[in-house]
């Protein structure tokens, strides 16, 4: 006996998962820039760790990986991309014009607004589209800012307010540590308190990140992308922890 469902009473449900959105980069922007100088020198056939780690500890080489790959300038088995190689031989204004095109074709959300004019709240709302957690969120924020001044593009005061320093003012504050350094050579040498042994919290993180496979390109694209996702996962978690630690500790002072 065969049994046939009615599809009025019984519905065939396909539920489609949308990719999800690349998270973007939140590495220190002057990490990215100094890579890029260092790249200009000679690009190599490959970005691994044999080639950043001795520019950048294992947590900060792996942020500088993802932001490579989410602004596509490796391929799925790390080899530099045209773009990266166009992108580290400029100088100049052919450098700022290449980098706000860069920058245009990986922040739609970002520049949907109308960023002379935007909010710090309109700009927040623009990155929480890349599906990035809190912990982030400010991070993302940080490069894009710093990217965005070094490509010549206006931002509101608004966005910079809180958050931001000019050229201007931290070349004054660089001379005034210089100057406040050389008054006080002439001082006695003060006594050196040990700083404190570091946060439990940081010795979890780093061996976290020790016991975290290093990544292979040999492997194939689905196993590259559960690494990449797993380690985002990984440092936004981090990140999440590091902010709510330094709330508690605000909260209880």
């Amino acid at each position: 006996m065969s049994l046939r469902l009615n599809p009025s009473r019984f519905p065939i449900v396909i539920n489609v998962t949308s990719p999800s959105p690349t998270i973007p980069p939140y590495v220190p922007y002057r990490t990215f820039r100094n890579f890029l100088e260092f790249l200009s020198e000679g690009m190599p056939a490959r970005i691994d760790r044999s080639v950043w780690g001795q520019r950048a500890s294992g947590s900060t080489g792996i942020q500088l990986m993802t932001a490579l790959r989410a602004l596509e300038l490796v391929d799925d088995d790390s080899r530099p991309t045209e773009d990266l190689e166009h992108l580290a031989g400029l100088e100049g204004d052919e450098r700022r014009s290449t980098l706000a095109t860069l920058l245009r074709r990986h922040y739609p959300p970002v520049f949907a607004l109308d960023l002379t004019r935007a909010t710090r709240a309109q700009f927040r709302e623009a990155f929480r589209n890349f599906g990035a957690k809190e912990g982030v969120l400010a991070k993302c924020e940080a490069f894009f800012i710093q990217a965005a001044q070094d490509a010549g593009l206006e931002l509101s005061s608004y966005v910079l307010a809180g958050r931001h320093v000019s050229r201007r003012a931290s070349s004054g504050s660089i001379r005034s540590r210089q100057q406040s350094v050389e008054r006080s050579s002439s001082q006695p040498t003060p006594v050196v308190v040990p700083a404190p042994a570091p946060a439990a919290g940081v010795s979890i993180a780093e061996m976290v990140l020790k016991k975290y496979p290093d990544f292979d390109p040999n492997w194939d694209v689905t196993t590259q992308q559960k690494w990449f996702d797993g380690m985002t996962k990984l440092m936004e978690s981090l990140g999440q922890s590091g902010g709510d630690q330094a709330s508690g500790e605000s909260g209880g002072g």
